[in-house]
């Protein structure tokens, strides 16, 4: 269990919290880069309790003093305009920058108003405004931000899922009606997956029932926590899977190394993000890399499909007479836009309340590794608040070349 103003301190990050103070000392996913075109529509953001706009500005012809110009780099401004709070996210991106729906007043992505078509000619109010502004990067395919003090910005670390060029990627994200912290503990839990993901369960509960119990191995480092999963299979294919490795990184991150089903060494690498939207709800933003495989061909990832949200509207798709899981949720259907073990994790996640209250909880054998990652975080928490330096935070560029998330074992080098 964990007493109550703990609790709290883990899972509020909005403004002016302790919590946010630490969220915001790194950079966070924000978006997807395919999704933000060049003077396309503004996306309304919510991240961390706050309000904001995303877009990526055309040509404006005019770079400041400095020579700069944004053209094409993406911006995150607040939500409301400084004129009379309408939102920017209904406005066009034109002319260097994004134009507020009511008045045409004109911000670029350092939150500098460029124009305020209704004033007099004569008036200098524009360069007075400073509006809210977030510096923006983008890597492998994502667009983060950060959020926190200027002068605290660290680097934003290149992992190898989002730099490696010897394999493909694929990114993408998805929404979670729950807060943070309870998704990413669903996740580093990996003991769950032989019980919530296994199908034809009536069958294969026997077999599971018969194997050593699965045990977990795992070690603090740098970046946070690498976790091993010792699950023994009696044959492929089976109940439970073979050795997994998983890593925690800080803020809110998590990683899975799985060897792929065809039994040759090849590997895939899934990093996510859970990045809270407010208190209860999230994003969980992900970049998944496979290098290339031992045959020399890269690996196809599946092509985008329509995605079907699960959530209690739907019963998380539950079919309790026809799918032979625990719950009844498919961990496959094919012909639908189902992804199985997404619905699965959301329900066990979303229906333990929109933030878990941990002082009732009754913890087991497996889960040190989650009371560890709990300590790990509260420290940074507590570290923040002393002006410090959090886990995990990069400056030396040396360093930052290419940031593994890993060990020493040989499938983890992969």
């Amino acid at each position: 269990m964990l007493r109550d103003e703990l609790n709290e301190l883990l899972t509020r990050t909005g403004p002016g919290t302790p919590g946010g103070r630490f969220m915001r000392r790194y950079w966070q996913p924000v978006a997807t880069s395919s999704e933000i075109l060049v003077g396309g529509k503004p996306k309304h953001v919510r991240i961390l309790g706050e309000e904001l706009v995303l877009f990526r500005p055309d040509a404006s012809g005019r770079p400041d003093s400095s020579g700069r110009d944004d053209a094409g780099k993406p911006g995150l401004l607040g939500l409301h305009c400084s004129h009379r709070g309408t939102s920017l996210a209904y406005g066009r991106v034109e002319d260097g920058g994004v134009r507020c729906p009511f008045h045409g007043w004109l911000y670029d992505v350092q939150g500098r108003c460029l124009e305020q078509p209704a004033e007099p000619e004569t008036s200098t109010q524009k360069d007075s405004i400073r509006h809210p502004s977030y510096p923006c990067q983008e890597l492998g395919g994502l667009i983060f931000a950060y959020l926190g003090p200027a002068d605290a910005m660290p680097l934003l670390p290149r992992y190898e899922v989002l730099v490696r060029e010897d394999g493909t990627r694929k990114v993408d994200y998805y929404p979670i009606n729950s807060n943070y912290l309870q998704n990413l503990e669903g996740a580093v839990d990996t003991v769950h997956a032989a019980y919530l993901h296994t199908d034809q369960w009536s069958e294969k509960k026997h077999v599971l029932a018969a194997l050593p119990r699965p045990r977990v191995d795992f070690v603090e480092t740098d970046y946070g926590i690498r976790q091993r999963s010792h699950k023994a299979s009696p044959s492929p294919g089976g109940p439970v899977m073979n050795d997994v490795y998983t890593y925690f990184f800080m803020p809110a991150g998590f990683l899975r190394v799985q060897e792929t089903n065809k039994g040759e060494g090849d590997v895939k690498k899934f990093q996510s993000w859970y990045v809270p939207t407010d208190d209860t709800h999230t994003m969980r933003f992900q970049a998944a890399f496979a290098p290339l495989e031992t045959s020399g061909e890269p690996y196809p990832w599946p092509e985008d499909t329509e995605f079907m949200p699960p959530g209690p509207e739907n019963d998380y798709f539950r079919d309790y007479e026809r799918y032979d899981t625990i719950s009844g949720i498919p961990v496959r259907a094919p012909g639908t836009a189902i992804k199985g073990f997404l619905a699965q994790d959301s329900m066990v996640n979303e229906t333990q309340g929109p933030i878990v209250d941990r002082t009732t909880e009754h913890l087991g054998a497996h889960d040190p590794v989650l009371m560890a990652m709990r300590l790990m975080m509260l420290k940074a928490i507590a570290d923040v608040e002393k002006s410090l330096d959090p886990k995990h935070i990069i400056r030396d560029a040396e360093l930052n070349d290419i940031v593994y998330v890993r060990g020493t074992d040989v499938m983890e080098l992969v």
